[in-house]
């Protein structure tokens, strides 16, 4: 039956290789809390109790913080560390937040060129929208004396009245335009030129009404291409010429 004795080294040397190898095990479990590489599987990584995941360079510079922030400045008014994101260039320029400044409750979102501006953001005061960028308001002249000053046409064929060269990014275009025949009983069409391909027409008769062209679907075009838009515009029936302004053109998702 073996004891204990069995268990033992032969030889001094012996036992002191086993104590070798002990060490090196124990150094190589320190060594195992910095994660040098990790592959994890479909459960993922899950941050939880006030934790955070941060990412240096080489250098020192932070770029990633995601979670709890460090700095006490953040803190919620009742001390409690605020959790959001923060992501970095290697320059430490800030490209992206999501957090509450000092002193404020609403959490808001933005991205920022390098120089630290704002370039899109959320509203956190109303909860809807964009803080950023400012986006423009179309403006038109009012009906009354104002035609005069719109765009016309006298042709039969279709002429253009306003143009337009945009960059697309959404796959959707829109516009909205007033327009009317000036003469009694005559009859026009309007219709949307996007990169050569007309969409429409619409029927114009005396009177201003409003118009809406589309949303036509401009998919097909690539990312940024430069498109060419126009309203175009012709005399159907009667005499007289078609007039038409725009109130609002802009594209929109599918």
């Amino acid at each position: 039956m073996p004891t204990a004795g069995d268990q033992l080294p032969s030889d001094p040397q012996s036992l002191a290789r086993r104590l070798a190898a002990v060490e090196r095990d124990l150094s190589e479990l320190r060594a195992a809390r910095r994660l040098e590489q990790a592959t994890v599987g479909a459960g993922g990584v899950r941050i939880v109790n006030g934790g955070r995941h941060a990412m240096d360079t080489n250098s020192g510079v932070r770029m990633v913080d995601i979670g709890a922030f460090a700095d006490q400045r953040f803190n919620h008014p009742d001390g409690t560390a605020q959790q959001g994101m923060w992501l970095r260039r290697e320059d430490g320029s800030t490209i992206f937040s999501l957090f509450a400044g000092q002193g404020e409750t609403n959490q808001a979102w933005s991205w920022r060129d390098r120089a630290g501006n704002q370039v899109l953001a959320d509203d956190t005061a109303s909860g809807s929208g964009l803080a950023r960028p400012y986006l423009p308001v179309p403006m038109s002249p009012a009906f009354d004396g104002g035609w005069d000053y719109w765009p016309r046409t006298a042709n039969t064929t279709m002429s253009e009245l306003w143009a337009a060269r945009i960059y697309k990014q959404q796959p959707k275009i829109v516009v909205v335009a007033e327009a009317s025949m000036d003469t009694s009983g005559a009859t026009g069409q309007i219709e949307l030129t996007v990169g050569n391909i007309a969409r429409g027409p619409v029927s114009v008769s005396f009177g201003a009404a409003f118009y809406t062209l589309g949303p036509y679907d401009i998919s097909a075009f690539a990312h940024m291409q430069a498109i060419n838009v126009s309203l175009t515009g012709r005399r159907a029936t009667g005499t007289g010429a078609i007039r038409a302004t725009i109130y609002t053109a802009y594209t929109v998702q599918s």
